[in-house]
């Protein structure tokens, strides 16, 4: 009897890739696999004790009992996936005042009552009186910051004679991270305030999991302290939507502590740039619509050569989710000449034309999605279907292709060692 030996480099390595609230599994021979982008996740421990001990020892903050009068709580959209729900009874025991929860959403469409309702726990919804931020809203001023943006608040939080945020940290592709001083700029802040600050994404520090010298961070930092936060609870979460950690006090503080768990967690390293990497938005809720799901896009795209392949797994099941965005894709040939116009009149939804076209400038873009093929080319990629990934990887790199997987890329941040 002849005995075989069959090299490793041809065993397939299934990789599950999130879609929406599904799963797609792909085989990718271990020859083509550079690298896959696993989070060295933290088991969750006990998530109620985790949070309890957070909030009972504020960090360079009063404690919630000392927190008196009208209290706004800011608490994030559906476009986010912070576990509000989970976080609001110990928030909310501890608390004795009139309290009103907003939610933070910046220029994105306002909450409706069914989705506060969602967010929230049909139980706090209909106790707890809530609105939802809107650029229709009232504003105060607050003056402008050192880098020149003019402080523009809603009226309803800036009235407040407490400001708590609750939010969760992760990767953002040029704030550096999201969460912390997020919650009040963009989340409660008039479209100018917005756009002022969001001019500042060109310049070369505005990028993922960067804070230190990051303009658009340090204005928004700078902006929640002019604004006057009296506490801050942010989580950091697992990709199973876990919380493996919790932070509770100063905005700054907050931020600091959650960006470095997140570091350690999805901070992945590599030796050599890809030829294709073969990504997904972390399902539901990142890859809602293109809008958020094209984030991930970015944690890659420094890793991957010029002429390279990336193909985004997202089910965008609302579509692009924005008739801006979509409206300005066409009117721009390349990142460049969007560029100078943003650099004259920042527009929100133009920013991430601009993040689209410098992508397809660099590399070749697939999706495998739920929107119409017509939407995808629209934003300058191709649909595919999910059988179709290797050979479409192989027809432009040769069948040695050097493949990153990145099922969670939304929150994973693949950068060179």
């Amino acid at each position: 009897m002849k005995t075989f030996f069959i090299s490793s480099a041809f065993i397939p390595m299934e990789v599950s890739f999130p879609y929406g609230r599904k799963n797609i599994v792909i085989d990718i021979p271990e020859k083509n696999l550079l690298k896959l982008a696993e989070a060295k996740e933290k088991k969750v421990e006990n998530e109620e004790e985790i949070v309890k001990k957070a909030i009972e020892n504020p960090v360079n903050a009063k404690k919630l009992e000392k927190l008196k009068g009208k209290i706004a709580i800011v608490v994030d959209d559906k476009t986010r996936p912070c576990p509000t729900k989970k976080l609001l009874p110990y928030i909310l025991e501890k608390l004795k005042g009139e309290i009103k929860i907003i939610f933070a959403t910046g220029t994105h469409v306002p909450v409706n009552e069914k989705e506060a309702e969602d967010l929230l726990g049909k139980e706090i919804a209909n106790e707890y009186e809530w609105i939802s931020h809107s650029q229709e809203a009232k504003f105060v001023d607050y003056g402008v910051t050192n880098f020149g943006t003019p402080l523009f608040f809603n009226a309803e939080f800036a009235n407040a004679d407490a400001k708590i945020l609750i939010g969760d940290v992760e990767y953002h592709y040029f704030a550096g991270y999201g969460g912390g001083r997020k919650s009040v700029l963009p989340g409660v802040a008039a479209e100018a305030t917005i756009e002022t600050n969001h001019k500042r994404m060109f310049h070369e520090k505005s990028r993922f999991g960067v804070l230190d010298g990051n303009p658009v961070h340090e204005d928004m930092e700078e902006a929640a302290d002019i604004a006057g936060v009296d506490f801050c609870l942010n989580v950091v979460m697992n990709s199973r939507h876990e919380i493996v950690g919790a932070f509770a006090g100063n905005h700054k503080h907050v931020l600091r502590q959650g960006a470095k768990l997140v570091d350690e967690m999805y901070r992945v390293k590599i030796e050599q740039k890809a030829d294709a990497a073969i990504i997904a938005a972390d399902g539901h809720p990142h890859d809602i619509n293109l809008y958020q799901a094209m984030k991930a896009i970015q944690t890659v795209i420094d890793v991957v050569k010029e002429g390279g392949t990336i193909v985004l797994i997202a089910e965008c099941k609302e579509g692009h989710g924005s008739e801006k965005f979509y409206n300005e894709m066409e009117k721009y040939k390349s990142s460049e000449e969007i560029k100078k116009d943003l650099l004259k009149k920042f527009v929100m939804g133009k920013h991430k034309v601009y993040y689209m076209l410098k992508a397809a400038e660099k590399v070749k873009l697939y999706t495998i999605t739920d929107m119409d093929e017509e939407i995808a080319s629209h934003f300058k990629m191709e649909k595919i279907g999910e059988e179709e990934i290797l050979n479409k990887i192989y027809e432009r790199h040769g069948k040695e292709a050097k493949i990153i997987a990145s099922p969670h890329a939304t929150t994973t941040l693949v950068a060179l060692k």
